[in-house]
């Protein structure tokens, strides 16, 4: 199994003690990057849950740190790993028993891997939720604690919880490991660490207070200044916080004269509370300074290594740069996404910035220039625009909130390009005024066409747009072809494919009809490269006026087959003539595809969900399931397989001989067309927005499959609606065995047409008339009877066959006549 498409910024990266390597948090594991070439270069490998923070063991010279590269990892898996992320190997496992969501290690900071070995024990402090008290469904219960964690005795510190939260919160930690903090809504909680955890349980804490609620805070390097944001975009900045607090915490208690001593500071500092300004009641801060520029909340706060800048981001997807003496402003703008977070490195020439849409951007320091960029795979944007897959390279194309379309490898797990669709740039914040509703790619992934809506402003104006774009390079930079407005007047594009073989593609519409296109080289074979050329209208279709809800071609491109609404309406693209129609849906077809080359056709509907199989040759179903929702289906090329991706109801969990798979809400069942029950199903979870498609298999891609030393003929792709995706055998050994609850609960109807086909399949067989004529009479001749008073009687539909009409019309013009024999 190859997976891939995990978020990178879920947590913040850690940068190695040289700078050159860069530690990502990709679910499960943690990558390695190099920082000069954004390529991964090795992931350490062993939770079994969401990493969610990384720490690396600081060395005390630039010699020791090439051959010493350590880090801590914390994961929701409930453990805490020691790794040495050169070799990859992991040293060492703490099992904590409860989720870990933020984890910071202050005696690693102020000291070097080297000392932290030989002297006392290292401590942690943890960010984790109580599982009991998580399943409290009351609105005050409190089922995050900051916790003591001794990890030289692996152990949970007794008694060491330093505050209850009613969620896990994430921490902050100043540079030099001395105080830390957490947010918790309007309040800042601020603690001042010992030198030695172990013999100082108690710790004394300040709270700072907002009007607002906080969203992240940082540390000077220095000096005792916290910095702040909140929802609204302000920065707070107290400066000489806990000076009352954190006095000679360090050592002495029981002391009257300390006591007299701090009670003198408190009566003098009220006494001069109007030299505090800014500082909300009895806050413990000399000063609180307020900057306001970013317009919605602020997301990344960090101070320089020396203390002289802070750097702040949020929605706008600019990066602004404050000199905290002046408050003077710099900027690094038109990122064009959220950002995350701001990570920088003991080499103070190296950061990095991590951003909403899956990417981190490698920074030169101090002039902000973006050295390398670290690409994964785009979010969903909200607008579903589908997927578009080459299963001959194992390329992905996916459309993304930017106005672009992002070319993801599958097999690499990495951006290959991204073309830009739309010639304006997009900004975070701003309103979407173009939505990618569509993206088509031919079979070999020379060409593409996109389909794109430009939103009506105030209820006025709205345009849609079909474009051709070709490609000549592996790399796929795709260059804009045509552009056609309004290809089908004001009606919207339901479905656009390509012709397997030639430069020909059809898009269909709501509005009852569907086109073909074709490019000026169009009579070239698939081989022949296109050149730059323009797509025209080759030929107009419609059926009786219903909406064109899908089209798809055959696999040989000799039909057409579109959906009009309920029916299916076969097609000769190169005549636009009518062959043929097929049945009736309870509801309109969303999807439609051949069955590789065989003479299968399957289509899906949602409004009435049902799933149905065609018999092309027989122009009748084959078998269908009523009240299965489908999400997804695809197609082999050369097979007679086919998969469905399978939402399962809300109420229901999916079953496996009497056990409940909690997180499922999707089946992946694979069929063979002519037969209903399916040969394999897979269990899936996020199936709500997701796609499948057959690849071809390569030996290069083959790392990391059961395949038993066989190559598979075919892998099959899953992503979900997260966009991470799963890579699998088809033919090897399934998860799960859902058959029998797949089955279950959904009407089956397979078609018993004996062998019909054409006119029998419809109307069924003709009866034949081999009543022998009576031989003898009583007279010699008689009237015949007037059957035409009662034959043509009733609906027309329910008329004989002509077979019959047309023996019984003729016998009663004529006289019956007997012949005698002599």
């Amino acid at each position: 199994m190859i997976s891939g498409g995990k978020s990178y910024v879920s947590s913040p990266p850690a940068f190695s003690n040289d700078g050159k390597k860069l530690l990502i948090c990709t679910g499960s594991i943690v990558s390695v990057f190099s920082t000069f070439t954004a390529m991964q270069i090795t992931s350490l490998e062993g939770h079994k849950a969401l990493v969610t923070s990384v720490v690396v063991v600081p060395t005390s010279s630039a010699a020791a740190s090439k051959v010493m590269c350590h880090c801590w990892t914390s994961s929701l898996d409930g453990t805490i790993c020691l790794w040495d992320f050169s070799a990859p190997e992991l040293m060492k496992t703490v099992n904590i028993s409860f989720p870990v969501y933020s984890m910071v290690i202050p005696c690693l900071l102020g000291q070097t891997a080297e000392s932290s070995e030989t002297g006392p024990d290292q401590f942690s402090f943890i960010s984790v939720e109580d599982p009991s008290k998580a399943q409290d469904k009351h609105p005050k219960a409190l089922s995050g604690q900051i916790r003591g964690c001794n990890l030289t005795q692996s152990r949970l510190v007794p008694g060491g919880i330093l505050a209850e939260t009613p969620k896990p919160e994430f921490m902050t930690i100043s540079s030099s490991g001395r105080f830390l903090g957490i947010k918790n809504k309007r309040k800042l909680h601020i603690w001042e660490l010992p030198a030695n955890y172990a013999k100082h349980i108690a710790v004394k804490k300040i709270k700072l207070h907002h009007t607002k609620d906080f969203t992240t805070l940082a540390f000077h390097p220095t000096e005792r200044i916290v910095a702040a944001g909140d929802v609204s975009g302000r920065i707070l900045i107290w400066r000489g916080f806990g000076k009352k607090t954190f006095t000679n915490t360090d050592g002495l208690t029981n002391s009257s004269k300390i006591n007299s001593r701090s009670m003198n500071q408190r009566s003098m500092s009220n006494a001069h509370e109007d030299d505090r300004p800014g500082v909300r009641g009895d806050d413990d801060a000399d000063s609180c300074t307020t900057w306001h520029w970013h317009s919605s909340k602020v997301m990344v706060l960090s101070f320089s290594s020396d203390g002289a800048y802070l750097y702040s981001g949020g929605k706008e997807g600019v990066l602004v740069v404050y000199q905290l003496d002046s408050g003077k402003k710099r900027f690094l703008p038109r990122i064009g996404t959220e950002l995350l977070y701001f990570t920088d490195s003991l080499d103070p020439s190296v950061s990095c910035v991590s951003c909403a849409d899956n990417r981190i951007l490698l920074l030169k320091m101090p002039s902000m220039e973006v050295m390398k960029t670290i690409v994964g795979i785009k979010v969903d944007n909200g607008f579903y625009g589908g997927f578009a897959f080459v299963h001959t390279t194992g390329l992905v194309a996916i459309p993304t909130e930017n106005y672009c379309i992002q070319f993801y490898s599958l097999y690499g797990d990495r951006e290959i390009s991204e073309v830009r669709v739309c010639d304006r740039s997009h900004q975070p914040g701003d309103d979407i005024t173009t939505v990618v509703t569509l993206v088509a790619l031919s079979v070999d992934g020379s060409m593409m066409c996109t389909a794109e809506w430009k939103l009506p402003e105030e209820g006025i104006g709205g345009l849609l747009c079909l474009k051709f774009w070709t490609s000549d390079s592996l790399k796929k930079e795709f260059n804009l072809s045509t552009i056609v407005y309004d290809p089908h007047g004001d009606a919207g594009i339901s479905a656009v494919a390509f012709h397997p073989t030639r430069c020909m593609a059809v898009s269909s519409s709501f509005g009852g009809d569907f086109k073909i296109w074709v490019s000026n080289h169009g009579i070239q074979n698939k081989d022949q490269m296109p050149q730059s050329s323009g797509w025209t209208c080759y030929a107009v279709g419609s059926y009786k006026k219903k909406s064109m809800t899908a089209a798809a071609f055959s696999a040989d491109g000799s039909v057409l087959a579109v959906a009009a609404e309920t029916i299916i309406t076969l097609w000769d693209p190169q005549t636009n003539f009518l062959v043929a129609t097929i049945g009736k849906t309870l509801s309109p077809i969303v999807n439609l595809f051949f069955v590789g080359n065989s003479e299968y056709l399957v289509s899906a509907s949602r409004d009435s969900p049902q799933l149905c199989v065609w018999n092309l040759e027989k122009l009748s179903i084959s078998w269908s399931y009523y009240k299965l929702h489908v999400e997804a289906v695809a197609c082999t090329i050369d097979a007679l397989l086919f998969a469905v991706l399978i939402l399962l109801p809300d109420s229901s969990n999916s079953m496996n001989n009497g056990r409940t798979i909690q997180g499922t809400d999707g089946i992946i069942a694979l069929f063979n067309a002519g037969d209903p029950v399916p040969i394999a199903t897979w269990s899936v979870t996020k199936a709500k927005g997701g796609a499948l498609a057959f690849l071809q298999a390569k030996s290069s891609s083959l790392q990391g499959l059961d395949s038993d030393g066989k190559q598979p003929p075919l892998l099959l792709a899953f992503i979900n609606g997260n966009h991470e995706f799963t890579i699998f055998d088809p033919y090897g050994k399934q998860e799960q065995n859902f058959s029998a609850a797949l089955l279950e609960g959904h009407d089956h109807v397979i078609s018993d047409d004996k062998g019909g086909y054409g006119y029998a399949s419809i109307y069924g067989e003709l009866k034949r008339d081999d009543q022998k004529r009576n031989e003898t009479s009583s007279t010699l001749t008689g009237p015949s009877e007037r059957p035409w008073e009662n034959i043509f009687s009733g609906s027309s539909h329910n008329l004989p066959p002509f077979t019959q009409l047309c023996s019984s019309f003729l016998e009663s013009l004529l006289e019956k006549r007997i012949v005698s024999e002599d």
